[in-house]
């Protein structure tokens, strides 16, 4: 049972800070341009990771060939894919439309288990799918989507949110198919160097004609969380949790995601909550509680 909150306390500070990226995302959207501060973003982290590395593992260890393709599989589709798609989209939507969006991560992670691990759900996952999904009906299709009239440049938006969910949930995923041999603090390190390779050369184009002294503060400040919090930590937490539980049981837990976004962007961005929005946030709640509280599933 400890194991299992321990598990669940870390997919929870996880999903909570990758929420938070909506908030920060549209601060960096509005300052940056995206390869820019995608680059920014990996070169951070990687500064981050490697002292702390080199203090306890003594850098990065070696790895066989085919966890080095999975890796750079994996940092493509939740780094290059997520990271573009969700600073592009949030050009043309806002950032509680983003988080809404993103709900549909339970469905997707459910679909990617199942062709990853032909893992199906269990009774209490499938009710806690159920939930979450009944939730994002409940935010997303009594709000901000009613009549379908919204604009091409905001359809456009909504839709590269959609792709970063796909990419998302790959990711999210892929740390069961990674020897255990490797240690989240080195895989981390891998991901953030893999990014950083990934976006360089585009970084580097975009930075050549790019006028730094414009940037602000708080852009700065933005780009330096991007880096420190929401990739080494939120990774170090959702790493922790994911090898511990099902892949139906870490799915549920992405649905946090959204109702940390709704949250912040209230707080922060002065968003307006709606009574639905709430409604759906309760429902993602409950269906974490049952979960919780559900007898332990042996994990396959």
């Amino acid at each position: 049972m400890k194991t299992r909150l321990y598990a669940y306390l870390n997919l929870t500070l996880a999903m909570v800070i990758v929420g938070s990226s909506m908030v920060f995302g549209k601060v960096i959207t509005h300052a940056f341009p995206v390869f820019l501060a995608s680059g920014l973003r990996f070169l951070i982290a990687f500064a981050v990771i490697m002292p702390i590395l080199i203090f306890k593992e003594r850098g990065l260890s070696r790895i066989s060939g085919r966890d080095a393709l999975r890796l750079i599989f994996m940092a493509f589709c939740g780094q290059f894919v997520f990271t573009v798609f969700v600073l592009w989209g949030l050009r043309y939507t806002s950032a509680i439309e983003g988080g809404i969006i993103t709900s549909t991560s339970p469905a997707m992670m459910a679909v990617v288990t199942f062709l990853l691990f032909r893992e199906r759900p269990g009774l209490v996952q499938g009710l806690a799918i159920v939930l979450v999904v009944a939730g994002v009906i409940m935010v997303n299709g009594l709000s901000g989507f009613a009549g379908f009239d919204m604009e091409a440049d905001h359809l456009f938006g909504n839709l590269l949110m959609v792709g970063a969910v796909a990419g998302e949930a790959f990711f999210l995923l892929m740390r069961k198919q990674i020897s255990s041999r490797i240690s989240n603090l080195a895989l981390t390190g891998y991901l953030c160097l893999a990014g950083g390779v990934m976006f360089f050369p585009f970084a580097l184009f975009q930075a050549i004609s790019f006028d730094f002294s414009g940037v602000s503060p708080l852009a700065w400040g933005a780009i330096f969380y991007f880096g420190a919090v929401f990739t080494v930590l939120a990774y170090l937490f959702w790493f922790n949790g994911v090898s511990r539980v099902t892949g139906s049981t870490a799915g549920v837990f992405t649905a946090i995601m959204p109702v940390s976004a709704v949250v912040l962007s209230c707080i922060f961005l002065e968003e307006r909550l709606t009574l639905s929005q709430a409604g759906g946030s309760l429902l993602v709640v409950m269906a974490i509680l049952i979960l919780a509280l559900a007898p332990e599933r042996k994990n396959p």
